[in-house]
């Protein structure tokens, strides 16, 4: 049986198991499944580009002068995890009480800077650079060899910094579908010859009898390992157009859209990371400077359908370590700054340098709020390791958060966030 062929028939039987009666196992079933964790975890990284305003999910501020909040907006809970809720967002009340128990909420995350350039690199990589690698590529270059695509950039900023060869974009029109299927040939102002599939076939195998060729012909040491790193890529990307016939590469779109391709790729298991955009479908996005309500609603309304869309993929997807992907994926939601606690002269709202993280899935100290905002909306002091609210300790920042996940994936964050305290109160 050739890779085609087989790649073929299993994602058949996976559809055909995920139609069949019964198989999707309840949560307290699936909760029962050996415990995924460390270098079995896989990643989904959801990225708000613009900065949201996290007094409409996050911030339950209600007594607080300084801070305006949403008229019709009223406190609600689900299980331990305390949110706003507004009759014009259902998705939000309804995506807590289904996920509040593997769903840990960090307000008060300061990111340090009011730029949205520069807040996205701190977001996503803890420093401002823009030469380090984020949290999602070095979560799969850890385990680079194991996948085709270590992370697989769908949507949203990414930074791949000394470790590119593992980050793979599938182009917002697109441009990996396309140089898959050789389409991309086409996309030319000139005409270009694109050679049937039995002429490309037979390309491929001379390039890979080539490049094995050299690779067994090598003298010293660092040679070999060149030329055996060239064969086993080559090998991994003729392998990778085979995969084009049992899933569409085709990204960008909505947030289900994504997520569809997300969810094929992590259960084919390509890669480790992968990262989506919600920008509200083009021009500014979440950045209400202006009508910040009328902005941020429908956005948050939207943004929480997908998750729920997203999640519900998860839990209906097998995953390769058994169980379903939901049980193996951590989904971390973020975006790169907050806004002001008070409306301006055009009811918008401008920047502001802390914001809140969501986070879900296994490994964590899920159906808890960690952190807040005090008197003057600036986020309140917590003890990194127990994650409690508590006067003179440490300011939240983006890179706890990003050294906690690093750790929780058996990857040390001192080798590339030296000297930061892991948020360690997130992990269970």
């Amino acid at each position: 049986m050739d890779r085609r062929t087989f790649l073929g028939r299993s994602a058949l039987g996976a559809a055909a198991s995920l139609a069949g009666p019964g198989l999707l196992l309840p949560r307290p079933a699936l909760a029962a499944l050996p415990t995924v964790g460390g270098s079995d975890l896989r990643f989904v990284f959801v990225f708000a580009s613009g900065g949201w305003d996290t007094t409409r999910v996050f911030a339950t501020t209600f007594d607080n002068p300084q801070v305006d909040m949403e008229d019709l907006a009223e406190p609600a809970t689900a299980g331990g995890i305390s949110y706003v809720e507004h009759p014009d967002r259902p998705s939000v009340g309804a995506f807590m009480q289904a996920n509040h128990q593997r769903m840990v909420i960090v307000n008060g995350v300061l990111v340090r800077a009011i730029a949205h350039e520069i807040c996205t690199m701190l977001a996503l990589t803890g420093t401002s650079s823009g030469l380090d690698p984020d949290w999602a590529t070095i979560l799969a270059s850890a385990q680079g060899d194991r996948f085709t695509l270590p992370h697989l950039v769908i949507g949203g900023p990414s930074f791949s910094g000394e470790l590119v060869t593992s980050v793979a974009r599938t182009g917002s029109a697109g441009q990996l579908e396309a140089l898959l299927s050789g389409d991309i040939l086409q996309w030319n102002d000139r005409f270009v010859y694109q050679p049937g599939t039995p002429f490309e076939n037979a390309i491929d195998r001379f390039v890979q009898r080539r490049v094995n060729a050299r690779a067994l012909s090598t003298h010293s040491p660092v040679d070999q390992a060149l030329a055996q790193g060239y064969a086993g890529a080559t090998a991994a990307a003729l392998g990778l157009k085979d995969y084009r016939f049992v899933m569409d590469f085709t990204g960008g779109g909505d947030l289900a859209t994504q997520a569809r391709v997300a969810t094929d790729a992590l259960k084919l298991d390509l890669c480790r990371c992968v990262s989506l955009g919600f920008d509200g479908g083009g021009g500014l996005g979440w950045d209400s400077h202006a009508d910040n309500d009328e902005t941020q609603s429908p956005l948050f309304e939207a943004l929480f359908a997908g998750l729920a869309q997203l999640l519900a993929l998860l839990e209906q997807t097998p995953g390769p370590a058994g169980g379903s992907l939901a049980d193996q994926t951590v989904v971390v939601v973020m975006s790169e700054m907050g806004r002001t606690p008070q409306l301006n002269a055009t009811l918008g709202k401008d920047h502001w340098p802390y914001t809140s993280m969501m986070l879900l899935g296994p490994g964590l100290a899920g159906d808890r709020v960690i952190g807040g905002y005090d008197g003057g909306f600036a986020g309140q002091t917590v003890d990194l390791a127990s994650g409690e609210v508590a006067d003179g300790q440490s300011i939240l920042s983006a890179e706890a958060v990003g050294a906690a996940l690093l750790e929780l994936a058996d990857v040390d964050p001192g080798d590339f966030v030296a000297g930061t305290e892991p948020l360690r109160g997130i992990l269970a």
